[in-house]
């Protein structure tokens, strides 16, 4: 692993109210996916693979640059080797002690075909990663999750969506304090033979971490791009040549075996030249491909109704490409797809002095290897020998690489609709292309966004506001909530550091506040003023609203009629106590016409009202005939406790009785 420090020197996490991003590998480049999410103190990595480029502790992301004991989880979204391979290292060579989620065909696979990886030790003893024991020992850590199955973690929401890159890729969704963040690994929107396209998520993300490995570029139409493929393969063979595919084991591999068992089916003339595969792991993988077939699309579920489609007619399965009969026109299936080392590029040395033969490039050719060598012509290659050989036979590139075109990572982001648009998994050139032309999409569109694009080790902190969480308790929380619903009560901080009271002031008596079901980790608390006591250090408090009107010369009767036309439920009559209304001189000396320096006998005698009404359960209004002795005529005094729904009950009958 690389030993440079984090650029900017700074430490994920610090900011809490900022979501940060910190690209371990694919930060403009592809290969060593392993991306770190971190908000509100709650840390995620996004796959943890190795770069097919290099070999040994230099394949591996950055993964000594973080903290990993404060990672919570690891989400790993497909079994290709660019996104999962570094996994049993995290969990087996690192103190990283976090949860680790993949799908369940994704663990499946992941198994058996890093169990090759960790044979070949790619680079020798001193440059193995790790060995089959740590292989077998990372399973028992690896947990797995269907699609679109909630899973909460330390107050990390997670919901995995289908991808559609290969069998069991997801993109994953995360919500942290309500703050959303979409990963796509790597995904398709694009409909092929066995897999379904990916997911639109129902619900809009904030921050979208999206693949850009194709940055402008256009896939061919799928019907224009197999006929390409096949007459390239037709040509090659009736001239007497012999083709070879370099592949992933996993992946695109059973695409064309698909396509090319159809296309031999269909063509008579073809049935003596033979089709070969030559990588076990690819043989192997058929059962789970089988088992998990209700993950594929529906085209390929009616074929599995008459027969299974991945027993394959025309396909012989080699045990290993020095056991093949090379004589005469053949294709040839071979891993790895970047032709760096292994049956592929053993076969390339055979077969590329020969003008005859060709080579066809179907997956994604990364910087570094050999197959993205020879797609910029070349007329010659050094072999694994150091010996320089020419290259006469042709190469061609067709894509069948199941990953997001222009096309569908713009059509993507307009559905999903995020405001940040984080761009990994691709070269800096065709990224920066990528993010000139969504900017332009978007501010034509008239949509708020902002597309960034770091290196590996740089530090993204993108400002958001989080979401205010609150628990409800006491009476409030007897119903179940409703979603996008109001809660009416007094939202109360939690305590200081020293204990001796609340961090924050309720100052009025009734407060509104949205509530976040969904999450654990907030202190606050939502309650009825008549759980303050219970529940709180504060004590529920009413402020009495009162206002004196002189009546002149309308009677009571008078202003009664004139409220009961204007109301329904004004109850009460003749003198006090009426239920429900206290006597006014019970009060105290704060009635507003009152003189403090009469009597209290006189001031009682004086401020006696003789009828009193209720409006609406909520105002009374009282009537004081006039007094010589407090020197005030005929009022009445319109008394209400404090609060939205009574002040405006209030303000109407003070409107009623002036117009009176």
């Amino acid at each position: 692993m690389s030993k440079r420090r984090a650029q900017d020197n700074a430490v994920p996490g610090e900011g809490r109210n900022k979501l940060e991003i910190i690209a371990l590998g694919a930060g403009n480049e592809v290969g060593r996916s392993c991306i770190v999410l971190k908000y509100q103190g709650k840390s995620i990595m996004f796959d943890c693979g190795i770069h097919p480029g290099y070999t040994g502790l230099n394949s591996l992301p950055y993964l000594d640059e973080v903290d990993l004991t404060q990672i919570d989880i690891a989400l790993i979204t497909h079994f290709h080797l660019d996104h999962c391979a570094a996994v049993p290292f995290l969990l087996r060579k690192t103190n990283f002690k976090g949860r680790t989620f993949m799908t369940h065909p994704t663990k499946a696979i992941y198994h058996s075909l890093l169990r090759d990886f960790a044979k070949q030790g790619k680079g020798g003893v001193d440059e193995q990663l790790y060995s089959e024991a740590d292989l077998d020992a990372s399973m028992e850590r690896i947990e797995v999750i269907d699609f679109m199955q909630t899973v909460v973690v330390n107050g990390i929401m997670i919901t995995p969506y289908r991808a559609g890159h290969v069998l069991g890729a997801a993109m994953f969704m995360v919500e942290v304090a309500g703050t959303r963040c979409l990963y796509t690994g790597d995904y398709s929107r694009s409909p092929d033979r066995h897999m379904p396209i990916a997911d639109v998520p129902l619900v809009q993300p904030d921050v979208v971490i999206i693949e850009s490995t194709y940055g402008v570029s256009r896939h061919l139409p799928r019907e224009e791009r197999e006929m390409h493929f096949l007459q390239r393969i037709s040509n090659t063979v009736r001239r007497g040549g012999r083709v070879l595919l370099p592949v992933v084991a996993l992946g695109r591999s059973q695409e064309l075996l698909l396509l090319l068992d159809e296309h031999w089916e269909s063509h008579p003339e073809l049935h003596n030249v033979p089709i070969y595969q030559s990588s076990g792991m690819m043989r192997k993988a058929l059962t789970v491909y089988e088992t998990y077939v209700e993950m594929m699309n529906e085209d390929i579920k009616k074929v599995f109704q008459d027969r299974n489609p991945f027993n394959f007619r025309h396909v012989t399965h080699l045990s290993g490409t020095q056991h093949f009969d090379d004589v005469g026109p053949c294709v040839l299936m071979a891993t790895p797809s970047g032709l760096q080392s292994g049956a592929s590029r053993d076969i390339f040395e055979a077969w590329c002095e020969d003008e005859r033969n060709a080579v066809i490039i179907c997956d994604f050719a990364v910087q570094g290897t050999l197959a993205r060598e020879i797609l910029a012509g070349p007329t010659s290659i050094l072999s694994k020998t150091g010996v320089k050989k020419p290259l006469k036979c042709s190469v061609d590139n067709i894509s069948f690489s199941a990953h997001a075109d222009f096309d569908q990572t713009s059509d993507f982001l307009d559905r999903t609709k995020p405001p940040h648009v984080v761009l990994v998994h691709g070269e800096v050139t065709e990224m920066g292309r990528l993010r000139t032309a969504l900017e332009d999409r978007a501010k034509l569109s008239g949509i708020p966004r902002t597309v960034y694009m770091p290196r590996n080790l740089q530090l993204l902190q993108i400002e958001h506001k989080p979401l205010r969480t609150v628990r409800v308790v006491g009476k409030l929380a007897e119903k179940d909530p409703v979603q996008g619903g109001l809660l009416r009560g007094v939202l109360v901080a939690p305590l200081s550091s020293e204990g001796t009271g609340p961090a924050a002031t309720t100052s009025t008596s009734t407060s509104e506040a949205t509530a976040a079901f969904n999450l654990s980790t907030a202190k606050a608390e939502l309650l009825h003023p008549d759980d303050l006591p219970a529940f709180s250090k504060l004590h529920k408090g009413v402020v009495t609203q009162r206002q004196a009107l002189a009546t002149g010369d309308k009677s009571f009767r008078e202003l009664r009629l004139a409220l009961e036309v204007m109301f329904e439920g004004v109850e009460g009559a003749g003198s006090l106590p009426v239920e429900g209304v206290a006597s006014t001189s019970s009060r105290g000396s704060d009635y507003p016409m009152v003189s403090t320096t009469a009597s209290g006998a006189a001031v009682a005698a004086a401020v006696t009202a003789t009828d009193s009404v209720i409006v609406g359960e909520t105002v009374t209004v009282s009537y004081y005939p006039a007094s010589h002795l407090m020197d005030h005529p005929d009022h009445v005094i319109v008394e209400w406790q404090g609060g939205r729904v009574a002040d405006a009950v209030a303000d109407a009958v003070v409107a009623v009785l002036l117009q009176v």
